[in-house]
């Protein structure tokens, strides 16, 4: 993992670099950088930059709410303005990396599961999710996994929007998120969800 930080570290933007930094510990920071690759790998991929446009010219800007937004500089002329459009959305945590890329506004959350005793916190719950989606909570069969399903779901619809994370303006998903989709999953030790405008 080390490694894999120093190697990455002169080789991204600076902003990223600058922003990979911040985190205190080795995982922070290889997660962060991490992502930035595997948004610069999937852009390539699909074709929305050309093969072997360098990874330290993939810049970003972030508007008021902290939505990042493409910027590409260095051989900007190499891309068009309809791939320069691209919206992107990051995520990671302890157990994965997320990345989503679309032409229309997109958000992608990925959570550890929430532990039991954050579940059992009524003051927890009651920030965090409506009246139904803690009863919905507190019935599920996984109450762990039904809150972090929810939460990534709030997250990335959230990030889709490009309002930010405000705990006194979370949607309540129970109610119609038209014009977005929402798409969750899980495995062992997390949940994620993909947020994308129809």
């Amino acid at each position: 993992m080390q490694a894999v930080v120093h190697e990455l570290l002169p080789l991204v933007p600076f902003s990223r670099r600058d922003k990979a930094q911040r985190y205190k510990h080795l995982f922070g920071q290889y997660t962060c950088l991490r992502s930035w690759q595997l948004l610069h790998e999937l852009l390539t991929e699909h074709a929305y930059l050309p093969a072997g446009f360098p990874l330290a010219d993939l810049t970003y800007t972030e508007d008021s709410y902290g939505k990042p937004w493409l910027s590409i500089s260095g051989q900007q002329s190499a891309v068009s303005s309809q791939q320069a459009a691209i919206c992107f959305s990051l995520s990671h945590t302890k157990n994965a990396i997320a990345v989503a890329i679309d032409r229309q506004p997109v958000g992608i959350d990925v959570e550890t599961l929430v532990s039991a005793d954050r579940i059992a916190d009524p003051h927890f719950l009651s920030r965090t999710m409506s009246a139904q989606e803690q009863q919905l909570i507190r019935a599920a069969a996984n109450p762990c996994l039904q809150f972090t399903e929810l939460w990534t779901r709030k997250e990335a619809l959230v990030k889709a929007i490009g309002t930010g994370i405000n705990l006194d303006t979370l949607p309540d998903l129970l109610t119609a998120v038209s014009p977005y989709t929402l798409r969750s999953g899980h495995a062992e030790n997390y949940a994620y969800t993909v947020a994308w405008k129809e």
